[in-house]
């Protein structure tokens, strides 16, 4: 038999695990910030970008979700920005985006568990981190436009 979850219990997971302790805020103004790195992603969050993996493109900081009437966006075990919400930053490199993580430091924690991660693949559809582009140049704009996040 398959290991299922309720639905409250998936949103229980997304709206006070996820939302709070990666973004710490509904809508935008959070504390995550999430790093475009070029070629393929580490093993697990847990790793250091190492070898081709290891340039970061691009910094968005301040990230948190929100849907465009106040709520986190979260529903069914899903998060994801609202639909009004993007964030911008200029790249700091160029390359072609490969894979993104989001990172927070969790309030309330010491150490290595303070460090809260999430990876995932990164493209302009269909990905866990949905940017305008992947082709990024240094100084240039780089919208992340989703991140739909599921339990």
């Amino acid at each position: 038999m398959a290991l299922r979850f309720s639905t409250d219990l998936k949103n229980w997971v997304v709206n006070d695990g996820i939302v709070k302790k990666m973004a710490g805020t509904m809508g935008t103004g959070g504390t995550a910030s999430i790093t475009i790195y070029t070629g393929t992603q580490p093993t697990n969050a847990d790793a250091a970008p190492a070898g081709d993996n290891s340039t970061a493109l691009a910094i968005i900081t301040g990230i948190g979700w929100g849907g465009s009437n106040g709520t986190r966006g979260a529903t069914c075990g899903t998060v994801a920005f609202g639909t009004s919400i993007g964030y911008t930053v200029n790249a700091i490199e160029t390359g072609t985006a490969g894979w993104a993580r989001m990172v927070t430091v969790g309030t309330g924690y010491t150490g290595s568990a303070a460090t809260f991660r999430i990876d995932g693949a990164v493209g302009v559809g269909g990905q866990d981190f949905v940017i305008d582009a992947v082709a990024i140049t240094s100084g240039g704009a780089v919208t992340i436009l989703t991140c739909p996040i599921s339990v």
